[in-house]
């Protein structure tokens, strides 16, 4: 009887805040190359160009997710208890307004909002999707976060942003020493200042969501045990704590 091989299975890879900015970026490239892609955002139905991107790509499946919402995490992941993830990128993440943290205005009440999306949501994710990654062939938790957020390079300022995602590396690296064991790497990346919507109030000089994703997906592809837990440049370079 002639011996039959299965088709190799696609990569899949998960991705929060998919909406707009780099979270629709990663969802179009991820596509592209052949992934098996699961975006997932607030409000789909006011997401018009994600909902194109679906239409364009069969591989591409759209899912309603606020990150904020646990009980949510838990039922996706529930949802996708049978299918590998070879890549979770929490990438959802909010500002709080950079006018709003400005030392001698500073917005306290914006506080439990941009934490709760920014350092809760991807500790949760993580813990809710651990043993789908774990299943995967690439086994990779990725987690956007800043170059602000490194102590090291600190410059004052943006007093509810930074800290929000200082304490995402901070979880992310202790995660990363936990399963490690399980052959999971787990991956901080500064994507640089992208030109989104939550950075058109900074007057500084910006790049396209399309470069930094596209440099973002190779830092990940090569992303080896040795650098679990470290925070990485878009460019390559890595950053200080």
């Amino acid at each position: 009887m002639p011996e039959t091989h299965q088709p190799a299975r696609p990569p899949t890879v998960l991705i929060t805040g998919c909406s707009r900015g780099i979270g629709l970026e990663f969802a179009r490239q991820y596509a592209a190359k052949g992934w098996q892609v699961i975006a997932s955002c607030r409000t789909p139905e006011s997401a018009s160009e994600l909902t194109a991107a679906a239409a364009n790509f069969p591989s591409m499946t759209i899912e309603t997710l606020d990150v904020t919402q646990h009980q949510m995490i838990d039922t996706l992941a529930e949802k996708y208890l049978d299918t590998p993830i070879d890549v979770l990128i929490n990438n959802a993440g909010i500002s709080g307004g950079y006018k709003h943290q400005v030392f001698g205005g500073i917005r306290y009440d914006h506080f439990s909002d941009v934490f709760a999306t920014n350092f809760m949501a991807p500790l949760k994710m993580a813990e809710a999707f651990i043993e789908h990654v774990a299943a995967s062939t690439q086994k990779k938790i990725m987690n956007i976060s800043s170059m602000p957020s490194s102590i090291g390079l600190s410059t004052g300022g943006q007093y509810i942003d930074r800290p929000s995602k200082t304490s995402l590396n901070m979880v992310m690296h202790s995660l990363s020493k936990e399963v490690a064991k399980r052959g999971v790497i787990v991956g901080l990346l500064a994507p640089g200042l992208v030109d989104t919507d939550l950075t058109r109030e900074l007057d500084f000089p910006k790049i396209s969501p399309e470069n930094s994703v596209a440099m973002l997906i190779e830092l990940i592809e090569k992303f080896s045990p040795e650098q679990s837990g470290t925070l990485i440049q878009h460019t390559g370079e890595t950053l200080p704590w």
